[in-house]
């Protein structure tokens, strides 16, 4: 049985159901979201490969605005739908039982923004495909993203670590972390990541007037 792990549903149980279903393991989402830290207030949050909802509900819990799940998976959305039920989250939800890439031709078509989206593809998909088609069919999902991304804002991408991910022109890795056999690339803007390199090598006023 999974739970969210903070928040103000903290300790509330999921609905998971059989199958290939998995929630986020607890450890890694604590992880990601202490790296997101007061990022989530008030996000727009985009959960692709949804499964039961774990990661979008937990962003919920923490403060996000509104959270849209994906999944082609009837048992996932049947699952999300009991759970942000039960939660009493359902109005700051939308659920969505589609292909991703079809989601995400449609969204782009509507202009749709989000300031977090999280990608977690079933690693056992990812394992079944030759290299050249699972690096191009990860470019395509990413780089749909990056078209529906707010400014300022972040592709959070959940991997086996022995993968290389493709980046598309116009994102740039902004830290990647191992847990067991799970790799999670945070991926911003490059012009946002120019921004924070330049203030961060920025030398203040006064202090070049002591030199």
């Amino acid at each position: 049985m999974a739970h969210i792990a903070a928040g103000t549903l903290k300790r509330k149980k999921l609905i998971v159901p059989d199958g290939d279903v998995r929630p986020t393991q607890r450890l890694l989402r604590l992880a990601v979201f202490n790296f997101l830290d007061d990022f989530i207030e008030h996000a727009s949050v985009l959960d692709l490969f949804a499964g039961a909802g774990s990661f979008g509900i937990e962003a919920l819990s923490r403060g996000a605005r509104k959270v849209v799940f994906v999944d082609i998976a009837s048992k996932s959305v049947e699952a999300i739908k009991q759970n942000v039920q039960a939660l009493g989250i359902k109005d700051a939800t939308a659920v969505y039982q589609m292909d991703i890439l079809t989601f995400l031709v449609k969204s782009l078509r509507k202009n749709r923004k989000f300031d977090i989206i999280f990608i977690d593809p079933p690693f056992s998909k990812l394992y079944q495909m030759e290299n050249e088609k699972r690096d191009s069919y990860m470019l395509e999902i990413i780089d749909r993203c990056k078209s529906m991304l707010n400014p300022k804002s972040l592709v959070i991408v959940k991997h086996p670590k022995k993968f290389k991910l493709p980046i598309p022109t116009g994102l740039a890795v902004a830290e990647e972390r191992r847990y067991g056999v799970n790799k999670v690339s945070y991926l911003v803007q490059e012009e946002y990541l120019n921004q924070i390199d330049d203030a961060a090598h920025a030398v203040p006023e006064e202090v070049n007037n002591n030199l």
